[in-house]
């Protein structure tokens, strides 16, 4: 079979160069986009398992507080942050496809939701050996409990450095869930976490947690205001709801899922309702603790 010129080659490169719409479709071929895949962790506690289950034929109702986006790991300059508003539109219309709606005058809440979204990159300490591009990663164990590993018997649920590396040195064995977890927590992760709190015991000043949902998805290549919506869409189905191991779950080009309520009676209620959310700012839990222990001044 005859080896194809370089002039011939050349003919393909202009045709696939003109057959791509720019600019996109030649970025398309320079950096190939990467799938999504996202993690889902839900822990569900004594007091959350004696709760009835949410649905939409059976709805519960919440009112929320958002801590908004943070960094929760090593900073990465550059990262654009998505709308807040936008944030809390696909937070509401998840929740309200597995059954969580927004609180009303006539449907008074019985959860207290804390959600918030963010990155949570490697941290890493480069030595001064110019071959040193990888570094170390000093932060690894928060990765691994984020993303689930406890549940795998990779590490303790709660941080424990003697028995993390006895945990951490045992699995010389890994399974397939176990290989992902490893392998994802080297990585840049885009992550969101949403807790549940009784709301009565709330409004009495008492925090009785019911259930945490935490997800991530590995960042490379991706941008967070296109993202995670598709994270959220994903974990859907397995928020508030006790995972035995991580649930993985990829979304690529041909099959990214659109975040929309197929319930009519669920649609009307979030066009009708709005979300009633109270927002944390960073940095002021802080700056008010600062002032509360400042000394004062003496007359």
């Amino acid at each position: 079979m005859p080896r194809p010129s370089l002039q011939s080659c050349r003919w393909v490169a202009v045709l696939v160069a003109v057959a791509v719409p720019l600019p996109a479709g030649i970025l398309d071929w320079l950096l190939p986009k990467h799938d999504i895949q996202v993690i889902t962790v839900t822990d569900t506690t004594p007091a959350g398992l004696l709760r009835r289950p949410a649905s939409t034929a059976n709805p519960v109702f919440y009112m929320a507080v958002s801590a908004g986006f943070r960094d929760f790991g090593g900073i990465v300059a550059g990262e654009k942050e998505p709308k807040k508003e936008e944030v809390f539109k696909t937070m509401g219309v998840v929740l309200a496809k597995q059954g969580y709606l927004p609180a009303t005058e006539k449907n008074p809440p019985s959860l207290l939701l804390l959600w918030t979204w963010g990155t949570m990159n490697t941290d890493r300490i480069y030595s001064f050996n110019p071959d040193d591009t990888e570094g170390r990663q000093v932060n690894r164990r928060q990765l691994l409990r984020f993303l689930g590993a406890y549940k795998l018997g990779m590490i303790s649920r709660d941080a424990n450095s003697l028995m993390d590396e006895t945990m951490m040195q045992g699995v010389l064995f890994r399974d397939a869930d176990q290989d992902l977890i490893y392998d994802l927590s080297t990585e840049d992760l885009y992550v969101a976490a949403i807790a549940a709190y009784d709301f009565q015991a709330a409004a009495r000043k008492q925090k009785v947690l019911l259930w945490t949902t935490k997800i991530s998805c590995p960042s490379r290549g991706l941008a967070m205001p296109e993202t995670l919506p598709v994270m959220l869409a994903l974990a859907g189905p397995n928020i508030g709801k006790e995972t035995a191991r991580p649930v993985a779950v990829r979304a690529t080009e041909k099959f990214k899922p659109e975040v929309k309520i197929g319930d009519p009676t669920v649609v009307e209620y979030m066009e009708n309702t709005k979300i009633p959310v109270a927002e944390i700012e960073p940095g002021k839990a802080s700056s008010s603790a600062n002032q509360k222990k400042a000394p004062a001044k003496k007359k």
